[in-house]
């Protein structure tokens, strides 16, 4: 039905329609893919920057970090501190000891970017030797303040704090130092360096970027999701959505692009102190390089469909043009004009079917201007048919004669043959048969026509029947037996010297109807069975009075009847005889396959 109503509108609005939903639809559909792949490229080149830049972020804070272990290490490891801290010599006093420690850590710093220190103190646990000075105390000062009593912070080595006054956070390192005794081999905890470190100084991106330029801001916040370092100090809505997302399931990792409010966000952490860093990348990026696409692709693409509907509108108003023109010439043949118009140019099949068109009226012209003639000529054939009738009559009527002279001769012989060559005739006429007949008229019609040969070659040939009980209800084409058997006759017993025989079989296999005529006569060789195939088989008319223009004959009337695939096939070897298969269709009484 939805066929219907689309051929129901003229053809042009048909290609029109065609060319759209062929053309610009798949071409919307091709730039969306492309525009969303370049938009992942788009996106995969800003996580591959992004990624580079938290990787050089995060190596420059790892590698600062490790500086400050060496520093602390050395510190702890340092022979002049530990001696200091471990004679409790009078000739010095505890601030002179603290002294020589205070100077000891300031050379042991090793760091190339020292302002980010805020301060590094040694804690002396030996209560009988003290000391005092900017950089060295004993524990008893450590264990007023908070952290010490913060046994997380002294089993983890680190902790962070408000420094007094500006509200800065600190990030402190712990490191115990200790006295070992190689002839005993015990060790003793002597006392803790702490080291202070400014975290906006460490953490702060435009110090860890090159040329001290940065596009993306620091959070970085600790595992009970409390910000420790915001280098925007805006961005605590930010945070919070995050750990929102986090706490809901979303995953943040590599390869993707996710955004908070106005930012690329990425994440990462710093395991050894248990801190996360979130970084907030300005997604305005993303945007301008989307809108750079659309510029691109946008325009472009309402260019191309505009030139596929322009050339597709030019192409199809011409097409459409030339259809009707051949349509108009069949709505003027219509009214029975057959004047042949103008034809149409070109060399396509439109042209070829007005140049068909044109010739088929000129034909119909002539048949119409001879319509008159043959119906003046059937009168006079009908008078000729009357006059024909009289034939039959009269060569029954010799042929009784002929009989009836035979039998007061006693010539019985000649009677039998009058008698099978009058149902020769009968048969021949056709007066109560049709095209087709039953197998039982045709097979009757065959022995007449053999009984007639055998009397004429004296008897030099045996003919054989194997014709299935129940194949007498099929039909087949009159007059299709005959004309093999006479070849058989003619052309394979004739010529021996010898007595021969003949084999007619009829047999039903699977949904044909097979029948095999068969000869034991002189056969042929090779090269004519396939020539006599390829002749019986030819389409077009050949005239060859060598060859046997009866089954040929035969062999076309099966075929138009019946179709190409039924029809004669030949066999035969030098000597042994031929063999003649005829396939036809099943067809029952009243014209049933």
């Amino acid at each position: 039905m939805k066929s219907k109503k689309i051929y129901s509108y003229s053809i042009f609005k048909q290609l029109v329609s065609f060319t759209i939903v062929i053309s610009v639809v798949p071409i919307i559909l091709i730039t969306g893919f492309l525009f969303q792949k370049i938009e992942r490229l788009i996106v995969g080149d800003l996580v591959n920057s992004h990624e580079q830049i938290t990787a050089q972020y995060m190596k420059n804070i790892e590698e600062k970090m490790l500086q400050y272990q060496n520093s602390l290490d050395f510190i702890a490891n340092n022979t002049i501190i530990l001696d200091t801290l471990t004679n409790s010599s009078a000739a010095k006093s505890p601030y002179k000891k603290g002294q020589e420690i205070s100077t000891e850590v300031t050379k042991s710093l090793l760091l190339d970017r020292p302002s980010e220190i805020r301060n590094c103190m040694i804690y002396s646990k030996i209560a009988e030797n003290p000391v005092y000075g900017n950089k060295a105390t004993m524990i008893e000062a450590a264990k007023k303040e908070s952290w010490y009593r913060n046994k997380k912070a002294l089993n983890e080595g680190w902790f962070t704090y408000l420094s007094a006054g500006k509200g800065q956070t600190i990030l402190s390192i712990l490191r115990e130092i200790e006295k070992i005794d190689l002839l005993n081999y015990t060790k003793k905890d002597i006392g803790i360096v702490k080291l202070d470190i400014f975290m906006e100084r460490l953490f702060s991106p435009g110090k860890n970027w090159e040329n001290d330029k940065s596009n993306f801001d620091v959070i970085v916040y600790g595992a009970d999701g409390k910000a420790l370092y915001d280098s925007d100090q805006n961005k605590g809505e930010v945070l919070s959505e995050f750990l929102k997302r986090q706490a809901d399931g979303e995953q943040y990792h590599n390869g993707k692009i996710h955004t908070i409010s106005d930012y690329v966000v990425a994440s990462t952490s710093l395991e050894e102190y248990g801190m996360n860093i979130l970084f907030l990348f300005a997604n305005s990026e993303l945007m301008e390089k989307k809108g750079e696409i659309q510029l691109l692709v946008i325009p472009l693409l309402l260019l191309v469909i505009l030139a596929i509907l322009f050339f597709s509108y030019l192409f199809t108003y011409r097409f459409s043009a030339r259809v009707g023109a051949l349509v108009q010439k069949i709505k003027v043949a219509e009214t029975g004009d057959l004047t042949i118009t103008e034809p149409i140019a070109g060399s396509d099949e439109i042209a070829y079917l007005d140049k068909q068109f044109s010739h088929m009226l000129k034909k119909l012209e002539k048949l119409i201007r001879k319509n008159y003639i043959q119906q003046l000529e059937n009168k006079e054939t009908q008078l000729r048919n009357l006059q024909l009738q009289i034939n039959p009559h009269f060569l029954y009527n010799t042929l009784e004669t002929i009989s009836s002279i035979a039998a007061v001769n006693q010539a019985f012989v000649v009677c039998d043959m009058c008698e099978k060559l009058g149902e020769i005739f009968r048969y021949s006429l056709g007066k109560n048969y049709g095209e087709f007949v039953t197998i039982a008229q045709e097979l009757h019609h065959t022995q007449n026509y053999i009984f007639i040969q055998k009397i004429r070659y004296n008897e030099r040939f045996e003919v054989f029947y194997n014709v299935e009980a129940d194949v007498d209800r099929y039909m087949i084409l009159r007059f299709i037996l005959q004309p093999i058997v006479e070849n058989a006759i003619v052309h394979g017993l004739g010529n021996l010297t010898s007595k021969g025989t003949l084999e007619i079989s009829i047999r039903r296999e699977k949904e044909a109807l097979l029948i095999v005529i068969e000869d034991d006569g002189v056969g042929m060789d090779e090269e004519r069975v396939r020539d006599l195939n390829a002749f019986i088989n030819e389409p077009k008319e050949v005239q060859d009075n060598k060859k046997s223009i009866g089954i040929r004959n035969v062999n076309q009337r099966i075929q138009l009847s019946c179709g190409n695939e039924y029809g004669i096939s030949i066999d035969s070897m030098p000597y042994q005889g031929s063999r003649f298969c005829i396939r036809l269709p099943l067809i029952q009484r009243g014209g049933d396959m």
